[in-house]
Order: C-alpha cells, then sequence, then structure tokens
C-alpha cells in the first residue's frame, strides 16, 4: 500500500479511537460519580425487604433500578455505595432486609461480604466476579461469543470464522459458541494483543473480549489500523465501538437487564435457592450496525439485519 494511503489510514484511525475515548471517559465519568439514594416503593424506614446498593444519577443505572422496582412487588430501598461502604451489614439488618442488589463493582465488593442467609444478586459488572460464596448470583454485561456467532451465522454467512482475542479468564468465563467458527487467542498484556492481532493467519472477523487492562487507547488505535488496512472488520463490543468504525456490536439493554434481575429477586424472594441461580448474561442484546464500514469493506449488510438494529450508524 502506498505510504500516503498507510498515514490516511492512521489518521482515520486516531480521529476514531479519540473520539472512541472520549465517549468511553464520559461513560466512565457517568458511572463514577454516584451521589443519591432513591426509594423504590413507600415503605416504613425499618422496612424494605430488597436493599439496592447503586447510584440513579447515572441514566444506565437509573434504567436498571427503575426496571427492577417495576418488576418487583416486594418493598424496596436504594442506597447509594457511599451510604453503605463498611456497614452495609448493619445496614442490612436494620431495613430487616431479605436481599441485596449490587449495582456496578464497588456495590458488589460491598455486598459479597454478607453473610448468609442475606442474598446477593448482582449487575452492572462486565463479567461474572470469582465469588464462590452461594448467597451470591446476578446478571452480566458482557455478551457471550456465541451470540456473536449467531448473528454472524444468520445475517452475514460470508464470514466463516471470528477470531477471538483476550484474556484467559474471559475466554473461559463468556461461552465460545460453535468452535468450527472461532478461533481463540489467550493475551495477558495490551503489547501481547496487538502482537497477536497482527500475527493473526487470515481472520475473516476479529472480536476484543471487554477487558479494561487490554484495551486501551492505543491498542484500539491499532487495532482499527490493521482492520482498515487488512479490510477485517472488527466486531464491537459497545454501541461506542460501532460508532468508531466496527462492523456491529451486541450490547446490553439497560430496563432489559433491571427486568432480568428483577426476576431473579423475585424469584430468591419466593424461596428460589440463590446458588440455583447461576450468573448469567443479559436474556437480550441490542444490535447496532455500522453501514459505512460494511460499505468500505465491501460487505453486504441484509435488509433483515438493518431492521433489527436498534442504532444504525452511516
Amino acid at each position: 500500500m502506498p505510504s500516503r494511503d498507510l498515514n490516511r489510514l492512521r489518521v482515520d484511525a486516531r480521529r476514531r479511537v479519540r473520539r472512541w475515548a472520549r465517549a468511553r471517559g464520559r461513560a466512565a465519568l457517568a458511572l463514577g460519580l454516584f451521589a443519591c439514594a432513591a426509594l423504590l416503593s413507600v415503605a416504613p424506614a425499618s422496612a424494605a425487604e430488597v436493599i439496592i446498593v447503586g447510584d440513579t444519577q447515572y441514566r444506565p443505572v437509573a434504567d436498571v433500578v427503575a426496571a427492577i422496582g417495576a418488576t418487583l412487588r416486594s418493598p424496596a430501598k436504594v442506597y447509594t455505595t457511599s451510604d453503605v461502604r463498611g456497614r452495609l451489614e448493619s445496614v442490612v439488618a436494620g431495613e430487616r432486609a431479605r436481599l441485596v442488589v449490587a449495582l456496578g463493582k464497588d456495590a458488589l465488593k460491598e455486598a459479597v461480604r454478607l453473610p448468609p442467609p442475606t442474598g446477593v444478586v448482582y449487575g452492572l459488572v462486565i463479567v461474572p466476579p470469582k465469588v464462590a460464596a452461594s448467597n451470591v448470583t446476578g446478571v452480566y454485561m458482557a455478551t457471550p461469543v456465541g451470540e456473536y456467532v449467531n448473528a454472524v451465522r444468520r445475517y452475514l454467512p460470508a464470514i466463516k470464522r471470528i477470531s477471538v482475542v483476550g484474556s484467559e479468564d474471559l475466554l473461559k468465563a463468556l461461552d465460545i459458541g460453535d468452535p468450527l467458527h472461532v478461533a481463540t487467542y489467550g493475551v495477558s498484556s495490551p503489547s501481547e494483543l496487538v502482537s497477536t492481532l497482527e500475527r493473526l493467519d487470515e481472520p475473516q472477523a476479529i472480536l476484543l473480549l471487554p477487558d479494561v487492562t487490554l484495551i486501551t487507547s492505543a491498542v484500539m488505535e491499532r487495532a482499527y489500523l490493521f482492520s482498515y488496512r487488512k479490510n477485517i472488520p472488527l466486531l464491537g463490543i459497545s454501541e461506542g465501538n460501532v460508532r468508531q468504525g466496527s462492523l456491529f456490536a451486541l450490547v446490553f439493554d439497560p430496563a432489559s437487564l433491571g427486568r432480568q434481575i428483577g426476576e431473579e429477586v423475585a424469584a430468591a424472594l419466593n424461596g428460589k435457592a440463590i446458588a440455583a441461580m447461576p450468573p448469567s448474561p443479559p436474556h437480550t442484546f441490542d444490535l447496532c450496525v455500522n453501514t459505512e464500514t460494511a460499505r468500505r469493506m465491501g460487505i453486504a449488510v441484509p435488509e433483515e439485519m438493518l431492521k433489527r438494529a436498534k442504532r444504525i450508524y452511516p
């Protein structure tokens, strides 16, 4: 490829990654500045069967909390993480709560210290945490690889094989799907991820698993550059990725996630053992598609896929 074309690709990739990084920073800020608590139902101060630890100042959390509240018929209260830090067990005792919903990794860190019989259902964490306690379960946000395989087979059958790159822990945690359509590559650092990308053996599509220790701005710049230069589509893990040039992504919907968490909480309150409810991914996913990326790479996106998409980026 002429050097001027490669330079143009580098500039384009840097622009896309800068936009992706700004969007990621706004999302991190939105999820990090939790400040206020809200009541889900009007209940006496000392009567709440369910305590939700999460921060409703931010839209994703508020949407999840609202959907949980719409699903439950039991009194519930919302506390911020800072409200219960170091004293969640005493808050549970004071409210006479039977179950705690922990939204976010900081809330979960507090909740996993609770002893049985108090149940814990988590949400808004990327992957299932390594917790051995029998009183803890939840819904994680990461999309199983098998869902991407199913989407490709349904809408883009010309793509016969997906190369999946991520940490060994995530490769084990997320359902890989049909091994005939997936090649996996375990990495442990950003530099190893980049070098693995550059030596992939003729992949037809690439999926980078969600790991904040591996997916840096520099890594995404190199990944997009590799994608454009080799004409190999990246499959995104967020809507932001699709805005920046990934072909498509399957992402969780906060309202649907909240209903799923609410159903698990209701089942536990009705007597189902937490230990009988293993951690699970979302039941449904929103599809986002970038038609400009498809056009550049000569990929025909069927009308059926566009009709299914919640967001289309031209």
